[in-house]
């Protein structure tokens, strides 16, 4: 940031030098260049020059690696984990689906720790204005119907969540647990919701993750919520250790039972499903079917144009404004510079 705030200002400087020596020696001078121009133009190159080697320093500076202290953080966060039974391991590019890359952005997980069936760590989407968020992502034995929990604890004016959710599709479950959680689930499916939120999985959610958004996605149950967290803190892994230790155990058993009786072939229990298939034809070798969630349930609606108008304006922001912090600059300068060589 410091790079790029010094870039801009060395850009304003040289267009703030030659427009004024540009339009002193055109309008005030007749096209004629004085020593006393020129010698402002060198004191004013010599300026430069000394900005100049300062931007090398500072852009060196800037790539340096980290410092001992930044390195001892890191080492002992990765040997923290190592210790509990995670291994550190950061990509590039996440590699799971949830509300936090619905922008189409790809996300750096950094750093990131994993053991069989959960991973965790900071998010951070590349692009600019990127916030960093923390997450704990788990494994569930079979797939569940969509459902997001927007937690109130971690809203500003508006909710955090990176997309826009159709309103209709919220859900009151009653008492104390509204007030701390706005429910999202499927029209078709708020029974399945109340089958997930029952007393003690929402007394758990308030008590261990009343900060994190919460979203279950097919296989996976992911707590997310800004901002990132600083793994060499012990309130960090203790704060995700409630949530593995309370809710996610309760949500785990209930998706090992859960069917979906609108997909055709799950009307029954699993185990029910392989006694009968058994005793049909005990020659031949049972193969479970694969349990899955009806269309309607697996997403819910979002008001995607919404998204795309708003990621869009973004954009168009951000790029009027690198317009006018390095290009104007960048041509008033050239124009001015121009000017003076010239004498018109």
């Amino acid at each position: 940031m410091l790079v790029h705030v010094n870039n801009c200002l060395l850009l304003w400087y040289l267009c703030i030098v030659f427009m004024t020596f540009g339009i002193r020696v055109d309008d005030f001078q007749g096209g004629q260049v004085t020593g006393t121009d020129v010698l402002d133009i060198v004191g004013s190159m010599v300026v430069f020059a000394a900005w100049l080697a300062g931007t090398v320093w500072l852009t060196r500076w800037a790539a340096r690696p980290p410092t001992p202290q930044a390195q001892l953080r890191q080492w002992r966060q990765d040997l923290t984990a190592l210790a509990n039974g995670f291994e550190p391991r950061p990509r590039s590019i996440a590699q799971f689906s949830s509300f936090l890359g619905a922008d189409g952005r790809p996300m750096e997980q950094f750093p990131r720790f994993e053991a069989p069936g959960i991973e965790f760590g900071n998010l951070t989407p590349y692009g600019p204005r990127a916030g960093e968020w923390r997450y704990l992502r788990v494994a569930l034995p079979a797939p569940l119907p969509h459902l997001v929990l927007d937690a109130t604890a971690n809203d500003g004016l508006t909710s955090d969540l990176p997309e826009g959710i159709e309103r209709q599709q919220r859900l009151s479950v009653g008492g104390e647990f509204d007030n701390w959680f706005r429910v999202y689930s499927p029209t078709e499916y708020g029974t399945e919701a109340l089958y997930v939120l029952t007393p003690d999985v929402m007394a758990d959610l308030i008590d261990h993750a009343w900060g994190f958004n919460v979203e279950i996605r097919d296989t996976s149950i992911i707590f997310f919520t800004r901002p990132g967290a600083d793994f060499a803190d012990p309130a960090s892994w203790q704060s995700f250790g409630a949530i593995l230790t309370t809710v996610v155990p309760r949500i785990t058993a209930k998706a090992a039972r859960y069917l979906d009786e609108r997909v055709p072939g799950q009307d029954t229990s699993r185990l029910v499903t392989r006694i009968r298939a058994e005793l049909d034809a005990p020659d031949v070798r049972y193969v479970a079917q694969e349990p899955r969630i009806g269309h309607d349930g697996r997403r819910l609606a979002l008001r995607e144009w919404a998204n795309n108008a708003r990621w869009g304006l973004r954009a168009a922001g951000w790029l009027a404004l690198l317009t006018f912090l390095y290009v104007v600059p960048g041509l008033f300068a050239f124009a001015g510079f121009m000017s003076i060589v010239d004498g018109r």
